[in-house]
């Protein structure tokens, strides 16, 4: 209980934040709002990072179980000081570094994250689900410009009700979730990743659905056929990482009884080299 009761609170926190008027682009993490879609040092050290856990999300999220733990921490306690940082920020700014203030921050305190959730295990694995009910709502969010519930409050209870179910299906459904739930994150990850460089506008989907301020949706996300290939392509990795995982842990979810058992060996049988 204390686990779903942590969870829910960091995630309607992230849902709320956002300060009454906020940068509608993300490329370059926070600091001067006029960067559009300039690419950084730091936005593209942000975004290979992004690419590379989702892709390990993705596709081997249940092989590298303890990997997945540290990535659901770094997940979780990045976005947790990225969206303190932001609410924090100065009416100036943080000045002319504040790219790398948002970036050195979040990435600190996403590793001291990841190492609790590798320590305090089932934080981590009740995290897995969190994450991947919230990712899913942006994904589903995200069909549309105004998004597909229009109205702020709709998503926000949306939102929430995704991450509870995720985070409960932890306690019922373990090896599904971690499986299912790591390809949901990391695909959206990877092609959130990607859009650093693509410039379609697909990432744009998490500033405007965690923000109250409707001129977020004027001034950034819109859906457009670039965004849609992005959609498209989430979903597809989605598909292709679950399948992957499933195909290659498939003894995991064949009882004992009916798996395919090695010939028993005579004990007084001679030797044979195979």
């Amino acid at each position: 209980m204390t686990i779903l009761v942590f969870l829910l609170c960091f995630f309607t926190s992230a849902v709320q934040a956002g300060p009454v008027s906020i940068n509608a682009t993300i490329p370059d993490i926070g600091g001067n709002p006029d960067a559009g879609y300039r690419i950084t040092v730091s936005s593209s050290i942000v975004a290979i990072v992004l690419i590379v856990a989702g892709f390990l999300f993705a596709f081997f999220g249940h092989k590298f179980f303890r990997i997945t733990l540290f990535l659901a921490g770094f997940y979780v306690f990045a976005t947790i000081s990225w969206i303190t940082l932001r609410n924090l920020e100065p009416s100036k700014g943080y000045g002319s570094e504040a790219e790398w203030v948002y970036a050195g921050v979040s990435g600190t305190v996403g590793l001291l994250g990841g190492l609790l959730f590798l320590f305090v295990w089932r934080l981590g694995f009740a995290a897995i689900g969190g994450v991947a009910g919230f990712y899913f709502a942006i994904f589903i969010l995200s069909w549309a410009s105004s998004g597909v519930i229009s109205n702020g409050t709709g998503r926000t209870i949306f939102i929430v009700v995704c991450i509870l179910v995720g985070v409960a299906l932890t306690f019922f459904l373990d090896r599904h979730i971690v499986i299912i739930g790591t390809s949901i994150v990391g695909s959206g990850s990877f092609f959130v990743g990607l859009d650093n460089f693509a410039h379609t506008g697909f990432q744009e989907a998490f500033t405007a659905f965690l923000s109250g301020n409707h001129s977020v949706f004027d001034e950034g996300y819109h859906v457009t056929g670039k965004v849609y290939g992005m959609l498209a392509g989430t979903l597809a990795m989605m598909v292709l990482g679950a399948c992957f995982q499933y195909y290659n842990h498939r003894d995991s979810f064949v009882p004992k009884s009916h798996r395919t058992q090695p010939p028993k060996q005579d004990p007084n049988a001679p030797y044979q080299k195979v």
